[in-house]
């Protein structure tokens, strides 16, 4: 019966550290990939700012487009 008990405990402490590898190994892949999203984010805004050295009167357009239509929009969601 003893015996049993003791197999059941190591079993229960096996468990437990398994479970504990596993929230780690979780925990650090989380870290993984916000650290990718990081990255990924600096590569679009330095391609966004290129894009905006490269041209700037679309960006400028775009904006003034993009302001016009959410003016637009405002302003006839505002007359319901």
């Amino acid at each position: 019966m003893s015996e049993a008990i003791d197999q059941i405990k190591d079993a229960t402490s096996s468990v437990y550290d398994a479970v504990g590898s596993i929230g780690s190994a979780g925990a650090a892949g989380a870290r993984v990939k916000v650290e990718e999203g990081k990255v990924r984010a600096r590569e679009y805004g330095d391609r966004a700012e290129d894009f905006v050295r490269e041209s700037p009167l679309v960006t400028v357009g775009v904006a003034f487009a993009a302001g016009w239509l959410v003016s637009r929009l405002l302003k006839s969601s505002s007359k319901e």
